[in-house]
This record gives structure tokens, sequence and C-alpha cells, in this order.
């Protein structure tokens, strides 16, 4: 059954550490256009973090046969979004891996009619081994509300999914993205001693600890922005990026909005901004300052 798979080219596994290797997936559905980092963990049997977007499993199959590895015992998603479980069924169907993801997924999967195959769920604190490693899971939504995070203490590495890029930031999109639980997952992560963050998308990030500082103060100092331009009476999500995104690509544009959103929103459940005329926070709704939202 094996030799019905697809091949390519493109599925140079890349070590990354003894018995630890990432394979770069082409993203056919994320906005960016950035490929998904699938990191291979362990040899026969083996473990994958992600499976990237569906290209039939070709690239991944190829880099396991490149590697030697044709036992696989598990896939353990970081969050259902496409481009990192798109080729969990594939893989599954043609090697017979466990497909592992947290439990929260399954009103995401269900709302977009998605059809992944679960064997099980996960949950924050358990230990999963694999080769030499144990991947603590760290429950980290607000990319996604399903979102997970793996920290090997060995290597004071962070597999991170969608938490953290090697290349710029990271969308935080309601109605299933929240800006609240995104900045305390981050906080939750920084107290882990981190020297290497593997992403999900771009190059490996080196001090670990360091970069999530960085993204818990930019995401400080935009939410800040956010609120100093409703109290200038720019008060809707489009204004808003308007002035914030000016050199965002258009096809960007939709998750820089949503994340300008997602701001609000926390601003809304700070009590530091009011949606106007009592409405429920949307990308059409006017906002205001609250009488005590100043700091």
């Amino acid at each position: 059954m094996r030799d019905e798979r697809p091949m390519t080219n493109d599925a140079e596994p890349c070590q990354i550490a003894d018995d630890l290797w990432s394979v770069a997936v082409a993203n056919s559905v994320g906005p960016s256009g950035q490929p998904t980092n699938v990191y291979v963990v362990g040899r026969s049997p083996a473990l994958l973090i992600d499976s990237g977007s569906d290209d039939g499993g070709a690239t991944v199959l190829t880099a396991l046969e490149r590697l030697g590895i044709d036992r696989l015992e598990r896939i353990v998603l970081t969050h259902a979004h496409q481009d990192h479980s798109g080729n969990s069924d594939v893989i599954r169907d043609l090697m017979g891996p466990t497909v592992a993801i947290h439990q929260r997924a399954q009103a995401f999967m269900k709302q977009r009619n998605m059809t992944v195959h679960i064997d099980r769920f996960l949950t924050g604190g358990e230990i999963i081994s694999a080769g030499p490693y144990h991947l603590e899971v760290i429950e980290t939504p607000g990319h996604a509300p399903d979102h997970i995070s793996l920290y090997e203490p060995s290597l004071k590495a962070l597999f991170a999914g969608d938490l953290l890029s090697g290349n710029g930031t990271i969308a935080v999109v309601p109605p299933n993205g929240s800006m609240g639980d995104y900045l305390d997952s981050l906080r939750r992560v920084q107290q882990r001693e981190i020297e290497t963050i593997y992403p999900g998308h771009g190059p490996v990030i080196r001090n670990g600890n360091e970069r999530i500082a960085e993204y818990i103060a930019h995401r400080e100092r935009r939410e800040e922005e956010i609120y100093q331009e409703i109290a200038a009476g720019n008060d809707t999500i489009e204004a808003i990026t308007d002035r914030l995104y000016q050199d965002v690509l258009p096809r960007i544009r939709p998750q820089a909005a949503g994340t300008v959103l997602a701001h609000v929103i926390h601003l809304v459940e700070c009590g530091r901004v009011c949606v106007a005329h009592g409405a429920a926070p949307s990308l059409t709704t006017c906002f205001v300052v609250a009488s005590n939202g100043a700091r």
C-alpha cells in the first residue's frame, strides 16, 4: 500500500537535533502562503507534530522514506487549521498512526465541516514520549481555541505551532481567536525555560524567552495604539485598520482587521472600551472609550 503514495522532490528533511527533523510542506490554504513546518520526532516508531496542508501526504511521506522511517506511531496536531491538519487522514490511512488533538477542536471542525479522523484528545500537562524526547502538552488557546504547544525540557525547546512565528506576528481573528486567551498563553509558556522555539511557520527562533517577551510587549503596545485611535474618534475596525496597517498586503488585510477586532474585544472585556448603542462587538459596530478606560 505504501507504493501508492505520491512522491515529491521537495521533501528534504532538515535535521535539527538527534532524532529530530523539520519538513517544510507547501501551504495551499493559509493567506500568508508560508510553508508549514512539520516535525518528525524519533525513529521507527516516529511521531509527527502537525501534518501540513493537504498535498496527498506527498511531502511528509517522501521525507519519512528518505529518513528510513517505516513506522509512524502518532500525529500530534497543534490545532485543527487546515494548513496543520490537512494531511492527517491520508498519512493515517497509509501508515496507521493515531491522531491526537485537543478536545476543543471538535466545535471548530464541526463548524467548518471538517472530517479529520481523531483517535484521541489531548489534555494539558500530559507527557508524550517519542525517541529520546518527552513532550509536555501545554494548552495555548488564542490563535485557535484548541491550540496546544509542546515543551521538551532536555532541549529547552518549544514546538509552538501558531503561538509564535519565525516570520512576523500571529493573526488572532474572532470568533475563534481570542486576544485575552492569546496573551494568557504567551505568559503561560514564558514560565518555562525556553532556548529554542520551533514554530509552525518560518525559521527556528533562538533566545526563546526573549522572543516571547517581545511578542507580549508588541501586543500590549498595539492594544494601547488601538485604544488611542478609538479615543481620537476612529471608532470602527475599518478606520483603525486603515490607520495602523497602512502597508499590509490586500490578501492579509482581513487577518489584520480581525486581529484589530480581537484587541478591541479584549479592551471591552477589560472595561476600557464600550460598544456603541449596546451592540455586540463586530467588524461593523462602532466603539467608544469607557469613562474609566484611560490608564
